[in-house]
């Protein structure tokens, strides 16, 4: 199993041999990492330097894992990526509700989901009503007139996606699959009670920050923001008229979300950039650099908070416990920053529930492509309670339709 995971600032491969799988959670036999320019925003800016980094971050993880891949699992954190409800009913006459019928309602859901210029990535059920009846979870075995299903529908912008899918192809790989990293992330840092009984994970990405919210074990809401840590970072190099590279070193090495945590007198080298434009030696405080970081996290964290406020007024109610991860979410005191935002209790996490990380890959900045490989060995596409018997996609069809075509098949 490969999964692949396409950030705004590195490209993360993740490879798991079956045979040592256990418990239902993979061993990582080999990782690759590579940064890229090629994003922005998660949408992609240079094919070539995109393609590159693909290349490098796969050859690393096939020679540590000493196998050759070729299908691969994709990840991917935007552009756009929206969550909408789709519904379909069925009339049965009062016969007895089969799988068939489920698989039916199924089909007829997302074929009613017309929006122009996006692709259904993947979907998954959120309710059934016989003849009425809400709230019914298995209607398998039941008899009724009519079946209601509602599902979730996770898409992307068509043109924006085929970009992506665009390089991966080039670097003679098949995208297999493609998800939404939060919902990857989530299956990768949520323990079972949160997916049960409500949670709303975060992923704070360098160039985007998205949501994804479970509830009664499976996939409720996606929200994505076209912001994300590198906008600090650029704060921070204006601030202090230094490069971005730089910054992004004194970001990681002195940041921090709060003014307290960060001693005002406690001073740190902090190149700046000369006449000649070279970086020149020079020093500042820690509580210079949370001071102009930290505005930048609130608007980031506060404009999530409200559009998750503004979906769950319009639709059904969203959890607000926060499950905090990704690799901005890495900063100090970003967690107490988070409560005082969201007003509810938020942890940090990151991937636990995949085997073989090591030190370096099990920080939550590998959480989505950790989240991959666990989605794979759990039989994607869809894990629910009403997955069928599920089978390879035909090679020979496109990619889009081999992600609907699974749809198709599994329900």
């Amino acid at each position: 199993m490969a999964a692949l995971d396409i950030g705004s600032s590195k490209v993360a491969c993740l490879i798991s041999k079956r045979a040592d799988c256990s418990d239902g959670e993979p061993r990582v036999a080999g990782a690759g990492a590579q940064g890229t320019k090629g994003v922005r925003s998660g949408a992609v800016v240079d094919l070539d330097n995109l393609e590159r980094s693909i290349r490098l971050a796969v050859e690393q993880a096939e020679r540590a894992a000493d196998v050759r891949v070729t299908d691969v699992v994709l990840g991917v954190s935007g552009p756009d990526l929206r969550s909408d409800i789709v519904r379909a009913a069925l009339p049965l006459n009062g016969r007895e509700i089969t799988p068939l019928h489920i698989r039916e309602v199924r089909i007829a859901a997302l074929e009613s989901f017309k929006a122009q210029g996006r692709e259904i990535l993947h979907s998954a059920p959120l309710g059934f009503a016989v003849d009425g009846t809400q709230g019914v979870k298995d209607p398998r075995g039941m008899f009724a007139e009519t079946l209601t299903a509602s599902f979730l529908v996770v898409s992307a912008p068509t043109a924006a996606l085929r970009n992506i899918v665009q390089c991966v192809s080039r670097a003679h790989l098949n995208a297999t699959a493609i998800l939404a990293a939060p919902f990857a992330s989530g299956l990768a840092c949520l323990v079972e009670d949160e997916a049960e009984q409500g949670a709303m994970l975060i992923d704070f990405g360098a160039g985007v920050t998205s949501a994804a919210a479970f509830y009664d074990g499976g996939l409720v809401h996606v929200e994505t923001l076209p912001m994300g840590g590198s906008r600090a970072t650029s704060d921070l190099a204006q601030g202090l008229g230094t490069t971005f590279a730089a910054a992004e070193r004194l970001k990681i090495q002195h940041g921090a979300a709060s003014l307290a945590a960060a001693g005002a007198l406690d001073m740190v080298e902090a190149p700046r950039l000369g006449q000649d434009g070279r970086l020149e030696a020079h020093q500042c405080s820690r509580a210079d650099i949370a001071q102009v970081l930290r505005p930048r996290i609130e608007e980031i964290l506060e404009l999530m908070d409200g559009r998750l406020s503004k979906a769950s007024a319009t639709g059904r109610p969203l959890p607000r416990r926060i499950v905090l991860t990704g690799g901005s979410s890495q900063m100090p005191c970003l967690q107490e920053l988070a409560e005082d935002i969201f007003r509810a209790p938020v942890r940090l996490a990151k991937p636990a529930n995949v085997k073989g990380l090591g030190e370096t890959y099990s920080s939550p900045a590998f959480a989505a492509a950790a989240g991959l490989l666990r989605w794979d060995l759990m039989g994607g596409p869809d894990p629910s309670r009403f997955s069928g018997d599920r089978g390879a996609a035909d090679p020979g069809e496109g990619l889009f339709k081999q992600v609907f075509g699974w749809v198709q098949k599994n329900f």
